[in-house]
């Protein structure tokens, strides 16, 4: 099998994943925020520290776009950009390691 066929097949893979996962996803709190509802005696700070100005602005917050963010098609597209940018990160970084 030629390493061109392993990335065709793992770039189609992905790109399921990122249309399936907004359809399929639970629409409660991811982990975080779930866990940081259920602390307790902490649960204020815990919110809090959760919804602090972040440091760097997100590009797309929960996987969407202001002013879309009931149109399940927009994460999808935001999913679909995140993994081709980390991809593309990655392959970035692994380039320029490589040379020296």
């Amino acid at each position: 099998m030629e390493a061109k066929h392993v990335y065709i097949g793992i770039f189609a893979i992905a790109l399921i994943v990122c249309v399936l996962s907004p359809f399929l996803a639970s629409g409660d709190p991811d982990g975080l925020e779930a866990s940081a509802e259920h602390i307790g005696e902490t649960h204020d700070a815990a919110i809090a520290a959760l919804e602090a100005e972040p440091v760097v602005a997100p590009v797309m917050p929960d996987y969407t776009f202001e002013g879309m963010e009931d149109n399940p098609l927009v994460g999808v597209a935001c999913l679909i950009f995140g993994a081709i940018l980390t991809v593309a990160l990655a392959y970035g970084v692994f380039y320029v390691i490589t040379k020296k």
